[in-house]
Order: structure tokens, then sequence, then C-alpha cells
């Protein structure tokens, strides 16, 4: 049954989970770690981690916080959705010049 609905969800999977990243966070959906540690542990911001968390439930790809999990949880792994970590491409991070200082501005793009 599990393999049926990753084969079902894997069209869309890719386009949802299209950068490494979203890799990472989606792989740490445990139903258990919470938004704000994802947030620190992959340097996102709170706004685009909710959006991804948002785009994986309504792709079917993980499930929202209930009774059983108090956070996301991912339904399948990465190998079942047929995403490979290694090709997947790191979002840009433009660098924007400060008072003399260099800063790296993360963007999501929708």
């Amino acid at each position: 049954m599990r393999s049926i609905a990753a084969g079902t969800v894997r069209a869309t999977s890719g386009q949802v989970i299209d950068s490494y990243e979203k890799a990472l966070v989606y792989e740490k959906l445990n139903g258990e770690t919470t938004q704000t540690s994802l947030e620190q542990t992959n340097k996102v911001s709170q706004a685009t981690l909710s959006g991804w968390l948002g785009k994986f439930t309504e792709a079917g790809l993980a499930s929202p916080p209930d009774e059983t999990h108090r956070n996301h949880k991912a339904l399948f792994t990465l190998a079942e959705l047929g995403i490979n970590l290694t090709t997947l491409k790191k979002r840009a991070k433009p660098t924007v010049q400060t008072g003399g200082r260099d800063v790296t501005v993360i963007q999501e793009t929708r």
C-alpha cells in the first residue's frame, strides 16, 4: 500500500522538494522535531519554513501536527519518492553590501 501511495505522489514530489535545503528539512520531519529546531538547524526563516511545510502537506508528502505527532511528519522517505540529495541544487544565497560588511540574504522564490 505504501509503495502505491509513494508512486502516486512521486510525480509531484520533485516539484515540491526541488532544492537541497527542502530535502534536508523533509528528511527531518519525524513528527517530533520542532519548527524552531528545523529553522535553526537549516538556517531558514520561520516564514520560509512554514511555506515549505504547507506545500509538503498540500502535496500529500507530510502530515500536519495531530494528536499522535506534535509536529509535521514525512509520510515517505526521499528514496521512496525517487529524490536523490546529491542531484538537488542548493538555493541561491545572494550577498548584499551593508556598511562595509557582506551580508547573506536568503530568499525563497515562489
